[in-house]
């Protein structure tokens, strides 16, 4: 067992860790009280495959084969979320808190192919505990490209977001003075962090992936040429699933702009990324700081971050809530 978990640790991408707990202590009668439960207990949800599916590999995994899927939520999730993967091998565990202990999982397989269970809550383990490995092979463990053996059955479309992620990491790199932006272009940069996130969940059609690349690649060349998203000169942004469709031409002048910038406060000590999510250097910034964001959050390697300068974010769950 050991050394599979060795070789799931070195294939597997790491997924987020919960926030760490926090808590209110009475003095008076030597009790703690949690304010929330994060990153001591975690749901569960187990299903097995409806029918056989094949991954990219080649190897085929029998209807009746054991998958899950996890949620750190407060509450208890709803029983369906098709948006959500389940996987064919995850590993959970570790120091609540500690961000060098991460929960890793493989092999995403689509809702529809499950037939799944209600959901249960366990107190989050100590030590790593292996939930279900159907597979070590790296192939495997880093798609969601499964489909059905038997061609009768229902099959969910797999899209390629390489060229998608390129647009949105130029998009993010070259996007921050937000304050001076139009009514326009703030409601375009809040919709497409919800279609980003939208065009990677399950059952993402191709078409719809690249459609949503090219708006993106034309905002960024519009900003370059004018400063603005979706204003000026250009038609971008007009698509049929942006929510600012006839905000082409708008503009508006500082004065009736009411700027989303804000400062915020540091509950934990943070490091600094790039728009690639790589880190920017070992030095933290110390917990307290105050640090000014443009109140929009961006996607960045499947976690959310603020951005606090030119190609510099920190992960929003180590800034505390107003």
């Amino acid at each position: 067992m050991k050394k599979n978990k060795r070789i799931i640790f070195a294939t597997i991408a790491a997924l987020s860790l919960a926030a760490p707990m926090t808590a209110v202590f009475n003095f008076d009668n030597v009790q703690t009280v949690s304010a929330n439960h994060q990153g001591t207990k975690v749901w569960l949800q187990y299903g097995t495959l409806k029918y056989a599916l094949k991954g990219p590999s080649g190897r085929v995994y029998p209807a009746g084969t054991k998958v899950v899927r996890e949620l750190s939520d407060d509450a208890k999730p709803p029983i369906s979320m098709h948006g959500r993967p389940f996987y064919l091998t995850l590993v959970i565990g570790g120091i609540p808190g500690n961000q060098l202990l991460q929960d890793v999982g493989g092999g995403e397989i689509a809702e529809a192919y499950v037939n799944y269970e209600d959901w249960q809550e366990i107190d989050y383990p100590a030590d790593n505990v292996v939930l279900v490995q159907n597979t070590s092979d790296y192939t495997d463990l880093k798609s969601s490209d499964f489909h059905p053996v038997d061609n009768s059955n229902p099959d969910v479309p797999v899209a390629n977001t390489d060229a998608l992620d390129h647009a949105y990491g130029q998009y993010v790199k070259n996007t921050y003075n937000w304050e001076h932006m139009s009514v326009a272009d703030n409601k375009w940069g809040d919709s497409i962090n919800q279609r980003y996130d939208a065009a990677h969940g399950m059952g993402a059609t191709q078409e719809s992936v690249d459609a949503l690349t090219k708006e993106i690649n034309d905002a960024v060349a519009n900003y370059k040429k004018t400063g603005h998203l979706v204003s000026g000169n250009s038609n971008s942004g007009n698509s049929s699933n942006s929510s600012n469709s006839n905000s082409g031409s708008t503009t508006v002048t500082p004065a009736k702009r009411k700027s989303k910038s804000r400062f915020v406060k540091l509950r934990k000590a943070s490091y600094q990324y790039t728009h690639k999510g790589k880190r920017v250097s070992k030095k933290k910034l110390k917990k307290g700081a105050i640090v000014k964001i443009n109140g929009k959050t961006y996607r960045i390697k499947k976690k959310t971050f603020y951005h606090i300068g030119k190609n510099r974010y920190i992960r929003k769950v180590n800034v505390a809530k107003n």
